[in-house]
């Protein structure tokens, strides 16, 4: 018999219970997420300082800036449905950050084309994926499937089992987690480096740079080392 819940404090208990899980089996990666939320909190500090210098920011760092926080509040709470079992929230959160990941990625490089998105102009994610090393990214065509509502991805939370109907909320599936994090640590990951890139004064801010430096090698060699799965 699938799970029913009567009430809330029923659903909430599952939700502990899973978050119990998910932090007992993937508690490296539950760190790693964490330290790179902590480092980006850490960089906005120092990037907010920086402006209070009075030195002017280009229109590409400018758009940095902004679209770097947009991609730190929907990880963020990625993270937080991730923890309780609401992997089809997640992923629809990661690709909203990894869309914002690619338009970073682009006017990073193109002033001209930052000082338009300031004016109006918009990017479309094939425009973006086509001029990046994402182009046709089988993940990103993934990821698409939580945000359209497709058959797959419906069927993945409510399937009918021999007659039996099975509506999954808040419960715990390791095979979820182990697609989910590895694209979140990359997410974050690598919008860090393009941030710092982007803003070479961090890295002469020593109060960041003790912060972060030894948190962004171990992730690095983390990222190396692993190969997320393809398929959830």
């Amino acid at each position: 018999m699938p799970k029913r819940y009567e009430n809330f404090p029923a659903l909430r208990k599952c939700e502990l219970e899973t978050a119990r899980k998910t932090k007992r089996d993937f508690k490296q990666e539950i760190d790693f997420v964490e330290l790179l939320l902590n480092i980006f909190l850490k960089t906005f500090y120092a990037l907010g300082s920086l402006l209070e210098t009075n030195r002017d920011f280009t229109n590409s760092e400018d758009a940095c800036y902004r679209i770097t926080f947009k991609v730190f509040r929907m990880v963020r709470y990625a993270f937080k449905s991730s923890l309780e079992g609401y992997y089809d929230v997640t992923m629809a959160l990661l690709r909203i950050a990894f869309e914002n990941h690619l338009l970073l990625d682009y006017l990073s490089k193109n002033e001209e084309e930052a000082k338009l998105w300031f004016e109006g102009k918009t990017f479309s994610p094939a425009f973006l994926r086509k001029r990046g090393y994402y182009s046709g990214h089988s993940l990103y065509r993934e990821m698409s499937e939580f945000i359209h509502s497709s058959f797959k991805s419906t069927h993945t939370f409510t399937r009918l089992e021999k007659g039996d109907q099975k509506g999954i909320l808040g419960e715990y599936d390791k095979n979820h987690c182990e697609k989910i994090f590895p694209i979140m640590i990359m997410t974050l990951f690598t919008t860090i480096v393009w941030i710092t890139l982007k803003f070479p004064e961090l890295a002469m801010n020593e109060e960041w740079k003790s912060f972060s430096w030894d948190g962004i090698i171990r992730i690095a060699k983390y990222i190396r080392n692993k190969k997320p799965k393809q398929k959830a």
